[in-house]
């Protein structure tokens, strides 16, 4: 099972600093910004929760970005801290609980293996929560709203639409027959399975007698509704490529029994509708109108903070 998954920040904030001349050190400073500290155990950790959160391992290249977007994050919560802005016990408490709903944790006992399966205590989780609402906060007072409209929206769409295929389609009938665990039966169930696709090619009724099969106990099946064809169980799918509309397929065996299907249409791959992605490309954009201002104001914060990184010493991380 992956772990938790942080509530995600606005910002997605790029660029990193040159590594500096190699050096090996078991434990440092890696991030400071004035009197603000992240050791190589803090970014480890943040590597950790990467990790949990993708179900990969945390690559070392990777470091580098980590160690940067760690000094960002730094210099928003410094700027945060001038302006005296600060997040209640109620607002993290809720943050808690949305992150329990999403991840869909039953009880105490699950969210706290979560939370160890991502190398966090509560506490740990609460304080990177506090963080994360409190930069949410900054960049919101800092860069103010950023509104996109539906045109705007409309064109990126229309820029894009080739990321958002979805692959050849079609509209299906099927039964399927079930068959001993021995297989004793097999045959015997071939043979009821050609009589019906014969019997429903000469009828041009295939779903009428899928009908009457699973009314008797028969067999399972009905109306597939419209599936991604590359998304079928190779079996099916190897059987539905070959048909035209209107077509019944052979019967063909599978470990769930025998089938057989019917190609309705046939469906052409196609963007997804635009009303289906509004909600995704707004957040896209959003994101990187929040990206780029922020960068600006993460620059100019630079100028006047002490700011030092070293993601060098993460170099003998493993």
């Amino acid at each position: 099972m992956k772990g938790i998954r942080l509530l995600a920040l606005v910002m997605l904030l790029e660029g990193a600093a040159p590594l500096a001349g190699q050096r090996q050190l078991v434990e440092g400073i890696v991030v400071r910004v004035n009197d603000r500290i992240l050791t190589t155990a803090d970014i480890r950790q943040r590597a950790t929760e990467r990790a949990s959160e993708t179900g990969k391992p945390f690559p070392q290249e990777a470091y580098l970005d980590l160690v940067q977007q760690a000094a960002d994050e730094l210099c928003i919560l410094e700027r945060a801290a001038e302006l005296k802005l600060e997040i209640s016990n109620d607002e993290v408490n809720a943050a808690v609980q949305q992150l329990r709903e999403e991840n869909h944790v039953p009880d105490d006992a699950a969210f706290e293996s979560m939370l160890r399966g991502s190398g966090l205590t509560l506490e740990g989780l609460k304080a990177r929560l506090r963080d994360t609402i409190l930069i949410q906060r900054l960049i919101k007072r800092e860069v103010g709203d950023l509104p996109i409209t539906e045109e705007e929206l409309r064109q990126r769409y229309q820029q894009e639409k080739d990321k958002f295929m979805i692959g050849e389609r079609a509209h299906l009938e099927h039964i399927v027959i079930p068959v001993a665990a021995d297989r004793s039966d097999l045959e015997a169930r071939l043979a009821a399975a050609r009589r019906l696709v014969a019997a429903a090619r000469a009828s041009g009724d295939f779903k009428a007698l899928v009908e009457k099969e699973v009314a008797a106990g028969q067999g399972s099946g009905g109306d597939l509704g419209i599936v991604v064809i590359e998304d079928l169980r190779p079996e099916v799918r190897d059987a539905v490529v070959k048909l035209k509309a209107g077509e019944i397929s052979d019967p063909f065996t599978s470990r769930a029994g025998i089938h057989a299907v019917q190609l309705i249409e046939r469906i052409p791959p196609s963007p997804k509708p635009f009303e289906e992605l509004e909600g995704q490309l707004r957040q896209q954009e959003l994101d990187e109108r929040y990206r780029s201002h922020i960068n600006s104001v993460v620059t100019e914060l630079k100028k006047r903070y002490i700011v030092e990184t070293h993601p060098e010493f993460m170099a003998t991380i493993k």
